[in-house]
């Protein structure tokens, strides 16, 4: 029986979003601890789980898990709370939803909508109420889940993380690609980025922009999540500008990203981009590949602090194509971001990010 259960609501396997990797991976840090399961939806191949157990996600042997655990690290989310008050439970606000989906719902939500939105806020006040442990990825989360805050639960920092056994020194990109390493959500800016590379273009320079994934691991979330605007866009952009059909799996990201010379995120100024961490990313710190990111947020501070990339305006297409014509043709400013990202890379990997939350684990159990 496992003492220590991680839950999440997303899709574990062969191709994962986010959420998944980040639970995949503090499973088996914890793993290290005592003996440790992941409640998860599994879907396609399964990925090989090493010391970690995995359960289905709604099933009667993940209640009973969970029911029977010690302790409990998981997302506000249906079906995730705690079963007997001797339980210790930590939850994880990485993931800031309730501000997503007002984003994505806009100012004038269905009743469905407004029904899904009101079920997260009180997940949430749930989370913030119950916690024996609350989990942020930056600062700023704290910063904003204070405020409706009912418990005196403690915090602690957990920044999303890298697997070094993953990264490896790879030859310089021949051509000129630029990588769009997640999804294109509604809060995000996939229009400047396109708009940007097709101005590098008419500048002299070749390049092109290479989206990584339309669908979603999870297909419950794709109709919540993905913009539909994005395939019409698709579809007018040209040769410069391609997309794969489906999300890339998870243990070939890496040489996906190693393909390009630089990975862009881009997102729209909303309250959403200032209280994310951006999980893409922490694959080019692991790929090493300089980044374009929009201002605003962990990961464009980070960008701008450690010399990672080039932070750009909201919606500046022009101020991004700037950003990629430098990063495509000064080889010494590209191989100095290069340096940083791989100087970097250690602070983030996960046995490191992972080390508040095994501390605290590792006291619980001594207290039982």
């Amino acid at each position: 029986m496992s003492t220590i259960v991680v839950e999440t609501p997303d899709v574990v396997g062969e191709r994962m979003a986010g959420p998944a990797i980040r639970a995949w991976h503090l499973a088996h840090e914890l793993a290290a601890v005592a003996p440790t399961s992941l409640v998860a939806k599994l879907e396609g191949t399964p990925l090989h789980a090493g010391a970690v157990t995995l359960i289905p996600r709604g099933s009667s042997d993940a209640a009973r898990a969970m029911r029977n655990a010690e302790v409990l690290v998981g997302q506000p989310a249906r079906g995730f709370r705690k079963w007997r008050r001797a339980q210790h439970v930590a939850f994880d606000m990485f993931d800031p939803t309730v501000l997503e989906l007002r984003e994505l719902y806009g100012g004038a939500p269905s009743l469905r909508q407004r029904v899904h939105l009101a079920a997260e806020w009180s997940r949430l006040c749930y989370a913030l109420e119950m916690a024996d442990l609350l989990i942020c990825a930056a600062p700023q989360q704290k910063k904003f889940y204070a405020q409706l805050q009912s418990s005196d639960a403690p915090w602690i920092e957990v920044p999303f993380g890298v697997d070094l056994a993953e990264t490896r020194a790879c030859e310089k990109p021949k051509d000129n690609v630029v990588i769009w390493g997640g999804g294109v959500w509604a809060w995000l800016d996939p229009n400047t980025a396109i708009e940007a590379v097709h101005r590098v273009n008419a500048s002299g320079i070749r390049c092109k922009l290479l989206f990584l994934g339309r669908a979603r691991p999870n297909r419950d979330l794709i109709d919540r999540r993905r913009d539909d605007r994005f395939e019409q866009l698709l579809d007018a952009s040209g040769p410069d500008v391609s997309a794969n059909p489906e999300w890339v799996p998870y243990r070939e990201r890496l040489s996906w990203l190693r393909s390009g010379k630089v990975a862009i995120m881009l997102h729209r100024p909303t309250p959403e981009a200032e209280f994310s961490i951006r999980t893409r990313l922490f694959d080019a710190i692991a790929a090493g590949v300089p980044v374009v990111a929009t201002e605003k947020g962990f990961a464009a501070d980070l960008v701008a602090r450690e010399g990672l990339g080039i932070v750009v305006p909201p919606g500046d297409a022009a101020a991004v194509a700037a950003a990629l014509r430098r990063l495509l043709t000064d080889d010494v400013f590209h191989a100095s971001c290069v340096q940083s990202l791989e100087r970097l890379r250690p602070r983030y990997s996960w046995e490191v990010v992972a080390r508040p939350l095994v501390e605290a684990v590792r006291r619980w159990l001594k207290q039982s």
